[in-house]
């Protein structure tokens, strides 16, 4: 019973679910809704100091 069992290494099982999860069809609308998402204004309003500060703050993600 030499009998060998191929498993995919871990680049193409992600390959496999990001197939799994964005199959080809729909790609067109998924990516014009995205697009359209991001023309959108943000719904928060912070200054560059405000989302320099939230993007650094190491402790932050505890808190919520």
């Amino acid at each position: 019973m030499d009998e060998k069992v191929s498993v995919p290494s871990g680049s193409q099982r992600l390959e496999e679910l990001v197939r799994q999860r964005f199959p080809a069809e729909g790609k067109a609308e998924r990516i014009a809704r995205a697009l359209a998402r991001l023309q959108q204004e943000a719904p928060i309003h912070l200054t560059p100091e405000e989302w320099k500060w939230v993007a650094e703050d190491p402790d932050l993600e505890d808190e919520f």
